[in-house]
């Protein structure tokens, strides 16, 4: 077969790849764009290649052409193709990645391959009995790229989505922490994720959560240094420099050869660790490390960089929640729990003590003669004196156990499952940890700190939580009329005095119909734990919780003489001095607390046990539907309280 007769085969085959000769265009009325390549024997091969627009301000160097022997030999090469190794003349091209494409152009057919950044052509043609196969290479670069940054936009919406579902379904910090570094690790297919925040307390690096880390790395990077100036690890270095720091492999890095080289229970490759910073604050450290094969480890770096702002912003947020929450709950000075965390730890404990049988400890304590320490030394020592008890508290007790600052020097410590033995050994473990404890004084003086505690135990002392501070308040009168600096139990048979009520039940019954006393006395039993947690909650006192149990007895009543009009009883009652102490609640029942109701009143304009009474009625006619469906009638504070006592219930 003739030259020519050749290249009418080849180009017959190539026009089913697309590929057109400058004829063929012109006879489209189109202006080819000729690729000349010499042949063998003489003579030239003339094409028209595809999208000649892109072609055509590209150099010889951008399109390649190679005819091959049987034995996968190149025996002509142009252009691109002597830039690719494949096609050296003294290797087979059959051994290469493209040898399957090659294989079936000997056989007669042809095909095509996208491979590394090139797009292969190729076509068998016979030559005097022997198959010689025609590859075109031509330069798809921009498709790769055009590949690779579709990937990593999926592979970065893909991980932003998750993190963000992550962040935004938890507010607290540590929940919050866990589920953003198993996000991270899961959307980008890390080794390990290492996620440390700054303890308030010490402003030290501590570890929140941790993926991919063996516990022998958890434990021995747990607690780290802030401001280092010889850092041990990559974390505290970029905690110290506030700059991100990256390596390629963690195994040849001083820094992280003995640590994240040999801690990952994936073999690791690369690291990018990142300043987790708001306003020039350090929040925390984020450290990443890649898998050994992940080929998209350094193509991430712009996703570690907006992941960690994503997570910093999240994390400050986190921060602001809990130290509101925190300020909500704790004492400011001493950090302890306030006198209002305390009644409802006390309450939740109680109900549980009830419900499991067990046992609960409750010790008051007092910095003995600590107001001629405050007027001999002045606040500021005073305020020192209160820090380093609190200290030597939280120093003996369990992770379960409350303490609590009571009020002023008085603090109380509560201990779920704690008998009287117990309770003792803990009283007398603080004592002496408060005497064991000197304090220097301004003046360089030293000066011993001494305590007295009174403890009381459930069920030994008393069944009642409020019973049992007062019994414990007691026995710790009891210790400072002793002598001071002493422990002393409540001798266990303190029970709380009869309650004197302040309006005459007796009086309020002749107002009301036998049968209409027996529902209203059956509604109070209904009511009663309510009627506790709540009283406990507002802290009311003793009269304000009579009158309370007054009001849910003859508010039936005066409801109904009220929405009947019924002016010569509601006279009478408003004449009877048993209802002096209970008209201004049961004159505003109803009002809504919006200030949308008949009068203009709304808020703290309401008596306190006005609003009270409104929520418990509410509560016991319809189960509390009516305190969700319409809110704006009922004091939000107290509707939380019932919440809450639903919640430790």
């Amino acid at each position: 077969m003739g030259d020519y007769a050749k290249i009418e085969v080849l180009l017959e085959q190539l026009r089913e790849f697309g590929i057109r000769t400058i004829e063929d265009r012109r006879k489209d009325g189109g202006q080819g764009f000729p690729l000349s390549m010499p042949i063998e024997g003489g003579g030239s091969l003339v094409l028209d290649l595809p999208n000649p627009g892109f072609l055509a301000s590209l150099d010889p160097e951008g399109i390649g052409v190679a005819i091959l022997d049987p034995l996968g030999y190149p025996k002509a090469t142009w252009g691109l193709a002597r830039r690719i190794a494949y096609f050296k003349a003294h290797s087979s091209v059959l051994e290469s990645p493209i040898g399957a494409l090659l294989e079936g152009s000997y056989q007669g057919s042809h095909g095509a391959l996208y491979l590394d950044g090139y797009r292969y052509f190729s076509s068998g043609m016979a030559i005097e009995g022997t198959s010689d196969v025609f590859v075109l290479i031509v330069n798809a670069l921009e498709e790769k790229t055009a590949k690779k940054q579709a990937s990593k936009s999926w592979r970065t919406a893909n991980a932003l989505k998750r993190l963000g579902k992550a962040l935004s379904m938890n507010q607290n910090m540590l929940p919050m922490c866990v589920a953003a570094a198993h996000e991270i690790a899961s959307a980008t297919e890390l080794a390990a994720v290492l996620l440390w925040t700054v303890n308030p307390e010490d402003s030290a690096l501590k570890l929140a959560a941790s993926v991919g880390a063996n516990r022998l790395g958890s434990q021995a990077l747990n607690w780290l240094a802030c401001e280092s100036h010889s850092p041990g690890c990559a974390a505290e270095l970029v905690s110290a420099t506030r700059q991100p720091f990256n390596v390629s492999n963690v195994s040849s890095h001083v820094l992280t050869s003995n640590l994240e080289a040999k801690f990952c229970y994936l073999k690791p490759g690369g690291m990018s660790v990142h300043p987790l910073v708001i306003s020039d604050k350090l929040l925390g450290v984020l450290e990443l490390v890649g898998r050994e094969d992940d080929q998209h480890f350094e193509e991430n770096e712009e996703l570690f960089v907006t992941v960690a702002e994503h997570l910093a912003l999240t994390l400050n947020g986190a921060m602001l929640f809990e130290n509101f929450e925190r300020l909500a709950s704790h004492d400011a000075l001493t950090g302890l729990s306030n006198h209002r965390s305390l009644h409802e730890f006390l309450h939740q404990r109680m109900s549980e003590a009830e419900r499991t049988g067990q046992g609960l400890g409750l010790i008051m304590l007092d910095v003995d003669h600590f107001r001629s320490f405050n007027e001999e030394e002045g606040h500021d020592a005073g305020d020192e004196v209160l820090k380093l008890v609190a200290e030597a508290i939280k120093g003996c007790l369990r992770p379960y156990d409350m303490a609590a600052r009571y009020g002023g020097e008085e603090f109380t410590v509560i201990m779920p499952g704690s008998g009287p033995d117990g309770t003792l050994s803990v009283a007398e473990r603080i004592r002496q940890k408060v005497e064991d404890s000197p304090f220097v004084t301004r003046s360089g003086r030293m000066t011993h700190v001494t305590v007295s505690l009174g403890c009381a135990t459930y069920p030994h002392t008393s069944s009642e939580g409020s019973a049992l501070l007062k019994a414990a308040d007691n026995a710790l009168y009891e210790a400072k009329r002793g002598g001071r600096n002493r422990v002393v139990m409540s001798d266990g048979g303190y029970e709380p005095s009869p309650r004197r009520n302040v309006v005459s039940l007796d009086a309020l019954k002749g107002w009301v119909h036998p049968i209409e006393w027996k529902e209203s006395e059956a509604r109070l039993e209904r009511l009663r734990k309510e009627l506790e947690w709540l009283s406990e909650s507002l802290r009311l006192s003793e009269s304000q919780r009579s009158i309370l149990e007054a009001l849910i007895l003859i508010a039936p009543t005066y409801q109904r003489a009220a929405q009947c009009d019924d002016r010569v009883e509601l006279e009478a009652m408003e004449s009877a001095s048993e209802f002096r102490l209970l008209l201004p609640s049961l004159m505003r029942l109803g009002e809504r607390y919006d200030g949308q109701g008949p009068k203009p009143m709304g808020n703290a304009k309401i008596p306190l046990l006005a609003r009270a009474l409104d929520v418990l009625l509410a509560l016991d006619v319809d189960g509390g539907r009516s305190l969700i469906l319409d809110s704006g009638r009922y004091d939000p504070e107290i509707v939380t309280m019932l919440e809450r006592y639903g919640e430790a219930a």
